[in-house]
C-alpha cells in the first residue's frame, strides 16, 4: 500500500493482463505491425526530432520510447535501430 505522503501517491495503479504497474497512463500496444518503420540512430539524433520527422509531432517522442523499451531517452547510442509506428497507427489507435 502506498502512503499519502509517498511521492507515488498521485500515481494510478493499472492492471494490464494480470500485471499491475504504477503510472499515469496505460501501456501502449507495441505489437509489431507491417507498417512500422525503422531508423538507425546517428550522432546528433534526438527522439523529439525523430518524432517530428516520422510522426509529425515532436511531443510524441514518448511513443518511440515505448516502442523500443527506452528508459533513458538522452542516452541512445549511434547504431541503435529504432522501430517507429506509422502516423496513421498513432493517430487512429494510440491517440484516439
Amino acid at each position: 500500500m502506498i502512503g499519502r505522503r509517498s511521492r507515488y501517491a498521485a500515481g494510478i495503479l493499472y492492471t494490464d493482463h494480470g500485471d499491475e504497474f504504477l503510472g499515469v497512463r496505460p501501456r501502449v500496444d507495441t505489437t509489431p505491425r507491417p507498417d512500422d518503420r525503422f531508423h538507425t540512430v546517428v550522432e546528433g539524433d534526438r527522439l523529439d526530432l525523430l518524432a517530428h520527422r516520422y510522426l509529425d509531432r515532436a511531443d510524441l517522442w514518448w511513443i518511440i520510447c515505448d516502442y523500443n523499451d527506452i528508459f533513458f531517452p538522452l542516452e541512445i547510442e549511434p547504431g541503435t535501430v529504432l522501430r517507429i509506428p506509422s502516423v496513421e497507427h498513432v493517430l487512429m489507435r494510440l491517440l484516439s
